[in-house]
């Protein structure tokens, strides 16, 4: 199960699991938030390759008018992913608890 939805700071929120039949309505309801800055994978699960694409074609799409996507609250095993694929030479992320 996944989900998708603004948090009361105007954050974005996922949890569950984004794997690639999630994809298309992670990255609709992103391109439909007009400059995503924060997004909190505190509840995020698992990403699959898949998953990954849709922060990297959302930092390149809020990166041409912006500073770009601040990930926050990973989880350890969640962080290795981004981590090992290099999306943290890319993306802000911030570590759980950090």
């Amino acid at each position: 199960m996944f989900e998708i939805g603004l948090g009361p700071a105007g954050e974005v929120k996922m949890t569950g699991r984004l794997d690639g039949t999630q994809c298309d309505a992670a990255l609709k309801f992103l391109n439909a938030v007009p400059q995503p800055e924060v997004i909190d994978l505190a509840g995020l699960e698992y990403i699959s390759s898949a998953g990954l694409r849709v922060f990297l074609l959302t930092q390149k799409r809020v990166k041409a008018t912006g500073p770009g996507l601040r990930l926050v609250n990973l989880s350890p095993p969640i962080f290795d992913i981004f981590h090992y694929a290099g999306f943290d030479q890319i993306l802000n992320i911030s570590r759980a608890g950090s």
